[in-house]
Order: C-alpha cells, then sequence, then structure tokens
C-alpha cells in the first residue's frame, strides 16, 4: 500500500477530492423531486408503519409513484438521522464529561448542531436528512468508478484515466450529489448483474441483482430482452434461471409485502401497478431525443397519442424499441463482455431517443456502456465524450441550482429551443453512427 500511494499520489488526491467534491456538493442544493421524497418518507415516519403508504390521501398531485423498494429507502434515512444524532450526542457528552480538550472538538459540536437542526433553505426538511439521502447515490457514484476500474484491470488497460474521466465529468457528480437522483444506484446493480453473466459460478446471483435495479428505477427492465439473450448465449442452464427468476419474484413481492396486510398480488396489479402508472401522455419530458427536435419540452404540452402516419407517437416510440432491441441482440458475442455492454448502449439509448414520455435522465443506463466499450475499443471514446457533454447540458436545463448552470439553460433555450434541438438531433445522429459502427463489428 505504502509504495503505491508513493507511486500513485497524485492520483489519489484527485479520487479523495472528487470524493470531497461530491461530499460538499451534496449540502448546498436539493431538486425538488428529491424534497418530495423526503415527504413520503417523513409521513411514513410519523405514521410509524410502511402498511397502507401508497393508499394514504395526504399527496395531493405528488402521490408516491416508485416502486417498494426505493420508497423505504426514503423511510430508512429518518431513524438513521436519529441514531446518527444519538451517535454524535453521545459522542459529544463523552468528550465533555472526560474533559477530552472540548475546545478542540468544537467543529464536532457545531457539526452536530448543524446536522441535527439546519432547516434546507425555505424548506421544512433538515439538511441533515438530505444529506444522507444522498450519500445512498453518491456512494454508488463512486461504485461506478470501481466497475470502471475492474473493467480496466480487466482489460489490462491503464484504469486512473477511465476512472477519473467517469469522476470529474460533470454528470456524474451533478446527478448523484446536486441532483441526488437514484439512476447511479440502480444501475450499480444492472451493471454488476450483466458482468456476472458471463460467470459459470455467480451467475445465479444476475436475475436478483437485476430485480434489484428494477426495484429501483423501473426502466432498467427495458434491458431484459439483452439479460435473458446473453443468458442463452452463455449456456448457463434454463433451470438455473428458473430458480433465479423466483428468487427474484419472491424479492419483489417481499418488498411490496412491507406496504399492505392485503394480498400481495392482487395488491401489486392494481393499486400498486395504478399508483406507479403516471405518465400523462407527455410526448417528451424534457430529453434531447428524436421527439424533442419537433416538440421540445415547452407548453402547449404535445401528447403521445396524436398520429404520425399511421401511429400514434407511443406506438411508433414502442415499435422502434423493437428494433433497437432486436439490434442490440445482434451485437452480443459469448464470453465478451464488451459485446454486453454495445448492447446495453444500442438498447438503452434506442429506448431513450425513440419512446415517448423520456426524462431527460433515463439515458444514463445506456451512457456508461459506452463508455465501458470505449475502454476496449477507443474510437468509441470521441463518441461517448459528445454524447456525455450533450447529457449533461440536458440535465442542466432540467434542474438549474446555480447561476452559472441556469446561463447554460438560458443559451439552450434561448430561440425556441433551437440550440437544444440542434443537440437532440445530433445525439439521434450520433447513436445510428454508433450503432451502425457496433453492428458492422460483429461481423
Amino acid at each position: 500500500m505504502k509504495q503505491f500511494l508513493k507511486k500513485n499520489w497524485i492520483v489519489v488526491i484527485i479520487l479523495l477530492l472528487a470524493v470531497l467534491l461530491r461530499l460538499r456538493l451534496s449540502v448546498l442544493t436539493a431538486h425538488e423531486d428529491l424534497l418530495m421524497q423526503l415527504g413520503w418518507g417523513r409521513q411514513i415516519s410519523l405514521k410509524g408503519t410502511l402498511k397502507g403508504f401508497y393508499n394514504w390521501d395526504l399527496w395531493g398531485k405528488g402521490y408516491p409513484n416508485h416502486p417498494p423498494l426505493i420508497s423505504a429507502l426514503y423511510f430508512i434515512i429518518y431513524p438513521l438521522h436519529s441514531k446518527l444524532m444519538w451517535f454524535l450526542s453521545s459522542l459529544g457528552n463523552f468528550i465533555a464529561l472526560h474533559r477530552l480538550a472540548p475546545t478542540k472538538f468544537l467543529w464536532l459540536f457545531d457539526f452536530a448542531k448543524w446536522f441535527g437542526q439546519d432547516l434546507y433553505g425555505e424548506s421544512s426538511y433538515l439538511s441533515g436528512i438530505i444529506v444522507i439521502l444522498k450519500q445512498f447515490m453518491i456512494w454508488a457514484d463512486l461504485a461506478i468508478g470501481g466497475v470502471i476500474y475492474w473493467v480496466c484491470k480487466k482489460v489490462k488497460v491503464n484504469w486512473k484515466g477511465p476512472v477519473l474521466i467517469y469522476l470529474l465529468l460533470p454528470f456524474s457528480w451533478f446527478l448523484s450529489s446536486s441532483w441526488g437522483q437514484s439512476d447511479q444506484l440502480s444501475f450499480v446493480f444492472l451493471i454488476v448483474a450483466f458482468i456476472l453473466l458471463i460467470s459459470k459460478k455467480y451467475s445465479g446471483l444476475s436475475p436478483l441483482l437485476y430485480v434489484i435495479a428494477a426495484n429501483l428505477k423501473p426502466n432498467c427492465v427495458l434491458l431484459l430482452p439483452i439479460f435473458l439473450y446473453v443468458w442463452y448465449k452463455q449456456k448457463h442452464s434454463f433451470k438455473k434461471l428458473i430458480l433465479g427468476g423466483i428468487v427474484a419474484i419472491i424479492f419483489t413481492f417481499w418488498t411490496i409485502s412491507w406496504f399492505t396486510d392485503q394480498n400481495v398480488f392482487i395488491y401489486a396489479f392494481t393499486i400498486l401497478v395504478k399508483r406507479m402508472s403516471t405518465s400523462d401522455g407527455l410526448i417528451n419530458y424534457n430529453a434531447f431525443n428524436f421527439w424533442y427536435i419537433f416538440f421540445p419540452y415547452q407548453k402547449p404540452y404535445v401528447l403521445d397519442t396524436n398520429f404520425y402516419w399511421i401511429l400514434s407517437a407511443k406506438y411508433w416510440g414502442w415499435f422502434m424499441i423493437l428494433v433497437t432491441s432486436i439490434l442490440s441482440l445482434k451485437v452480443i458475442k459469448k464470453d465478451r463482455l464488451e459485446t454486453i455492454f454495445a448492447a446495453m448502449f444500442i438498447a438503452g439509448l434506442g429506448s431513450y431517443m425513440f419512446m415517448t414520455g423520456m426524462h431527460d435522465r433515463y439515458a444514463f443506463l445506456a451512457i456508461i456502456p459506452l463508455f465501458l466499450v470505449s475502454i476496449y475499443k477507443r474510437k468509441y471514446f470521441k463518441y461517448f465524450l459528445i454524447m456525455s457533454t450533450i447529457y449533461t447540458l440536458n440535465l442542466f436545463i432540467a434542474y438549474s441550482p446555480w447561476q452559472i448552470v441556469l446561463e447554460i439553460k438560458k443559451i439552450v433555450e434561448f430561440d425556441n429551443f433551437l440550440t437544444a434541438r440542434i443537440l437532440s438531433f445530433v445525439n439521434v445522429i450520433l447513436y445510428i453512427r454508433v450503432t451502425y459502427l457496433m453492428l458492422k463489428e460483429r461481423k
């Protein structure tokens, strides 16, 4: 370890700065979505039970629409905050009672006071609660850096560049630390599930990890055809898939049982499905994709029930998902992890580009696989760099917590969203180009 630190001290310092940057940003801003999620968790904490959560008539328009697993996380942070406050108070009392130079620990007392009493802005939520919730996202973000490190070691590529690039690029720390979204949290389980598919020994864990990812972020389900096809290509036993699938289903219904005393099967397909079906039929939710070129996110809203030629926009989206999913399967080769990442990119970004009702953040599950492919084949890195920059700008106009970001938003939205529409067009063209290159390589 000493030799490693001596040899890589600059990299270690940068990594530490990347961690500190995330921790620092986590206390500065909180998106209104995050505050709404904290409200869900607070109501559970006040009632002292998860039971009936999705049936409570407390929410107005901001009713709970997230799966049980991630909803439980919003609750867990409250007792966790209480336990941490107890620990900090006990530590402070111990220092004071034993006269362990308490003046040397004024910073600790100040932190405990801030952590337990400071309200975020004009809200009624403690800053300490917000920080705790964001830690799950931040450490998942850092764990993705660990996955990138593992891939680099497997490919025998110097890990320093790729890991630092990921940790320092704005979309990574902005999404987890400033926004506090759960995309990285679900993606950790998703990418590990796909990686384990090439393992004979641990492939049986993949279905459970996959369903955990989907229970944290349902859009992971869009990659299910790839998951099943890779399982087939790897020649894993059908019996193991059935067993893993049963465990995954049991796990899902177990998490649902936390929230109801009713029959979980009936509850899942009536109350829960209704609650999680939140789309009001908009053709776009601020995603820089195909639909944004023609219908930028602005009033009046355009519905996906509008017909274009022989199908509605919604069904055109589903048709294109079928097309891009089939194309993604064509690049997969047995024991070739990079082809799995390529397939995740084609299907993942295909859903983002052509489905209606897409949010700005949903491209994450495709952007990172493209980055992983670029570790194997450097020619893809330039495409990743351009597309991740567009992705970052997309995030910035969706959430602008600082003046500099607000100025970027104004530029991007200027003249009837002209710049944003151009970026969307570039995004579509690059997606088609990269998909073509990946399909060409399979021959």
